[in-house]
């Protein structure tokens, strides 16, 4: 009887990452973003900006296309998309808000703009507030970021 080592199952994604703002950011701010990004990632960065309006915030996409992450180093490669955001919030002069998800983040964008503290169900969310409650994954200083994989896989089969 052979075994064969079961590969992990994972699937190449679109990780979207979007910046709601008061204030467009600014070319130098998004080339600062996009540097943090290519301090860890080799993936295409493509980056798209909205200002919908029915919507009170201005929009930026920083998506990473076709990243792959796999379950067995799903925890740290959260963490390095957090420490990124971490950093552009550092770096940005004016409050930012962040939702990460794998494709699209319309629906989540929606739900932040009827209640700004309605995230559980986003895949990740980064913000310098304090969402009562919900219990953050991380939290420093500059950040708090709160983690849900109930409706956000990030790429990766959970089995």
């Amino acid at each position: 009887m052979e075994f064969v080592k079961e590969k992990a199952r994972t699937q190449v994604m679109r990780l979207v990452n979007t910046y709601l703002s008061n204030r467009e950011l600014g070319v130098q701010e998004i080339k600062a973003v996009c540097d943090l990004f290519k301090e860890h990632y080799d993936e295409k960065i493509e980056v798209s900006r909205y200002k919908y309006e029915d919507r009170n915030y201005y929009e930026t996409d920083f998506d990473l296309v076709e990243v792959n992450f796999c379950k067995e180093r799903i925890h740290t490669s959260i963490q390095t998309v957090i420490t990124i955001h971490e950093q552009a919030i550092a770096l940005i002069d004016q409050p930012m808000e962040i939702i990460v998800t794998n494709d699209d983040t319309d629906t989540e964008i929606q739900l932040f703009e009827e209640d700004c503290n309605n995230v559980s169900s986003f895949g990740l969310f980064v913000t310098k507030r304090s969402i009562p409650q919900l219990v953050p994954y991380y939290t420093s200083d500059i950040c708090h970021a709160y983690l849900n994989f109930k409706y956000v896989s990030f790429g990766v089969m959970f089995e």
